[in-house]
């Protein structure tokens, strides 16, 4: 069974969007302020669980579409650089 991690996308403070990225097993949290540290986080909570894992999105009812595109367009850049790379 993987071990289940939650990725919410919420308004900040400053006029932007972050991630709260939770590990359900244990409860660690850590707030993410773009994809990149969203990967670069998701692999240092992941390491316990090897590639065992699942990610869960869920997203703030406050989230601006815009915010929401920007987030979709830093995604689809981290898939297209790994399916670069295969």
């Amino acid at each position: 069974m993987p071990a289940i991690f939650t990725a919410n996308v919420e308004e900040s403070d400053n006029d932007t969007w972050v991630i709260r990225l939770t590990d359900t097993e244990d409860t660690r949290q850590v707030i993410c302020k773009d994809m990149d540290d969203f990967s670069k986080q998701l692999a240092l909570m992941s390491e316990d669980y090897g590639s065992d894992i699942e990610v869960q999105w869920s997203k703030d009812d406050d989230v601006t579409d815009e915010h929401f595109y920007e987030l979709h367009q830093q995604m689809a850049k981290i898939k297209e650089d790994l399916d670069l790379d295969d």
